[in-house]
């Protein structure tokens, strides 16, 4: 099915947290001119995936470095990577550090915010094809303390796929003006607690699983399940079921660390300044928090590889990760993803872009850092992008789409 142009700049804006939202400033100066880098080339490799459909638009590796350098005003650096039989692309931006003026490395690391949902909705589904896990039972049968007296039960399923009534949290409870981010940036915020400030504000429906609306409190309660259940971090588990088995040698899932380890481009917001103008605060180094992961584009690609061939998951526990509920979004229009329908399975979403291509992935966004990855279902073009925006967390709605439509839908959708 076709969807309107406007759904892919609503699929560029649907992935903002209560957690990670950053109040916009005015824009900066752009940062220091670095010509991009960029490879090219196309050809087949060896994925092992159907090749269904016709052949996507060919890349057009003018078209994808403008859609890069098309923000210079409000981020300071973008990396993407495109793989797959129908074409390979590597590209950057702007610079990795605006004081030196290196460049964005092609392998830079980045904070991966809710991108890290999707590795834990896949320990999840992994504890439930152990049978240690029920994805239709409620998750006051595995943390029975978490969750208030008086809510109903809410089936574990619910939680992956945004359909858990859950309520989030709100600009009072975590800081969210640049000032305040700067100041608390190494603050930390335990699950438990992120779980109980959440829970005293009322909840967005009343009935699980009968409206989808996105957030980050249901992965919070899946994560803690995931301890409760196994007895390790969900950092630790999320290690030893996918990192070390897939060789991620540059991904890693930090509890505390407040370091990004290896090559990477650094994280900025624009913070008021008395005159009215703004100035860039770093804030690469802040606390992991609930979205803490940090990977590449590569291990990003080959994470989402790995995924959708079935090399994590059984196939009954495969089949959640597109199973998009049939219910409404919770305050969904004709022109998001869905049309007014749910567009989130689990720990994936799902959007059918201008030219008819439907692509499966998950964006993320934290302090300093925005980056997304998607694919075709049959793995035959993957994109896997990442850009440090100055206005907080969030997305850039332009931008992101400027990538996506670059990437998936050609240069005459532009």
């Amino acid at each position: 099915m076709t969807t309107k142009p406007s759904s892919l700049a609503a699929l560029a804006c649907a992935v903002l947290t209560a957690v990670t939202q950053g109040t916009a400033v005015p824009a900066v100066a752009a940062p220091i001119a670095r010509p991009a880098a960029a490879v090219f080339h196309t050809g087949n490799d060896s994925t092992g995936s159907d090749r269904t459909g016709d052949r996507l638009p060919d890349l057009d590796p003018q078209v994808l470095q403008q859609a890069l350098s098309s923000a210079p005003d409000r981020v300071t650096g973008v990396l993407a990577r495109i793989s797959g039989p129908d074409g390979h692309w590597t590209g950057t931006y702007g610079t990795a550090d605006i004081t030196t003026g290196a460049p964005v490395p092609a392998d830079g690391r980045f904070r991966l915010g809710s991108v890290t949902k999707t590795f834990i909705a896949t320990v999840v589904l992994q504890l439930a094809a152990e049978d240690r896990v029920d994805l239709d039972q409620p998750v006051q049968r595995y943390l029975p303390d978490i969750l208030p007296d008086s809510y109903p039960p809410i089936p574990v399923r619910t939680l992956l796929n945004f359909t858990s009534s859950l309520p989030e949290l709100t600009s009072d409870d975590l800081p969210t003006t640049p000032d305040g981010i700067v100041q608390h940036r190494f603050d930390d915020h335990p699950l438990a607690e992120l779980v109980a400030k959440a829970v005293r504000h009322e909840r967005p429906f009343t009935e699980p699983g009968s409206l989808q609306v996105y957030g980050a409190t249901g992965y919070y309660v899946a994560a803690m399940l995931v301890e409760n259940v196994t007895g390790h971090t969900y950092q630790q588990e999320i290690t030893t079921r996918i990192l070390q088995p897939l060789h991620l040698r540059d991904t890693t899932a930090p509890e505390t660390d407040i370091t990004i380890p290896g090559p990477h481009s650094h994280g900025y917001i624009a913070v008021p300044r008395p005159d009215g103008g703004t100035q860039l605060a770093d804030i690469t180094e802040q606390n992991p928090g609930a979205g803490g992961m940090i990977s590449t584009t590569a291990d990003l690609d080959h994470f989402l590889t790995a995924l959708f061939r079935g090399r994590l998951l059984p196939p009954t526990e495969q089949a959640e990760l597109f199973d998009v509920p049939d219910v409404p979004y919770l305050g969904g229009t004709d022109n998001d993803p869905g049309h007014g329908r749910a567009y989130y399975a689990a720990g994936l979403m799902r959007a059918t872009l201008p030219n008819g291509v439907t692509v499966w992935g998950k964006t993320g966004s934290t302090f300093g850092y925005t980056d997304g990855m998607f694919t075709t279902r049959d793995l035959r073009r993957r994109l896997v992008y990442s850009f440090n925006p100055t206005t907080g967390g969030g997305n850039d709605r332009a931008l992101v789409n400027r990538i996506l439509s670059a990437a998936f839908a050609g240069p005459t959708d532009h």
